[in-house]
């Protein structure tokens, strides 16, 4: 019996694997797809913006300092940019930025208080507590603070402002009017001038705490009280000293 031998077959040649580098190259051209769809998204936006603790500053003021808006670039906004240029305004105190994904911007502000107002030039100017004027926002409204008249040397100007700041509310409330002495003894002294009709001369230097005694003449008729090396008060009309 003829015995048939099977046909020898070539051994088949199976796939090569694709290299790694191909692999590489597909991955970050889909991620590089995937990117640039992503940046065109709203995700990639500024949507969300939180602004606390703005008195002085309205929050147009705030974005515009910023150079903020809904809309732009997320990734591209500089943020500790914009802290900075808060905190050299000299209503700010302390600022704070933080950017959170996705898509959101709080902004915190620590603004210096507002202790009394300038009189300066037919306007009145809030004062801060550290004795800057902030001249770009003449006030317009009641004044329910200090005020403060011819006093240009801005080293008085800061000892009133840090006195006041000072000064319990119950004390500051009854100020109206805070002026030069004009005195050659005491080249620092001011002239406070209360609602009770109480005259008091203190040096400037010394303005934040010995006004703290006034508590105690609160009740005594008008007159003048003397609060330097010593203290002493004199019944009279401190009107009449008001036009020295």
């Amino acid at each position: 019996m003829e015995q048939r031998v099977p046909p020898l077959r070539s051994p088949s040649r199976g796939r090569k694997p694709p290299s790694v580098a191909a692999i590489l190259f597909i991955l970050l051209f889909f991620l590089g797809i995937s990117l640039v769809l992503f940046l065109k998204s709203p995700l990639s936006e500024v949507r969300e913006i939180h602004i606390e603790g703005s008195q002085w500053l309205s929050d147009g003021e705030v974005m515009k300092i910023t150079r903020l808006m809904k809309g732009a670039s997320w990734f591209h906004w500089d943020a500790k940019g914009a802290e900075e240029r808060l905190q050299e305004l000299p209503e700010v105190k302390e600022a704070s930025v933080v950017k959170s994904f996705p898509g959101k911007v709080q902004i915190r502000l620590r603004e210096v208080n507002r202790v009394g107002y300038l009189a300066e030039g037919g306007q009145i100017y809030p004062l801060l507590s550290d004795g800057s004027i902030l001249k770009k926002s003449p006030w317009k409204g009641e004044v329910d603070r200090p005020l403060v008249k011819g006093m240009n040397q801005s080293s008085e100007r800061r000892s009133i402002a840090t006195g006041l700041a000072q000064l319990p509310p119950r004390v500051s409330a009854e100020i109206s009017e805070i002026r030069p002495g004009g005195n050659d003894t005491y080249p620092d002294l001011v002239k406070v001038y209360t609602l009770r009709d109480h005259l008091i001369r203190v040096r400037a230097r010394d303005f934040g705490e010995k006004m703290k005694y006034y508590p105690h003449f609160m009740d005594r008729p008008p007159g003048t009280l003397h609060l330097l090396e010593s203290t002493w008060y004199v019944p009279g009309d401190q009107l009449s000293d008001a036009e020295e």
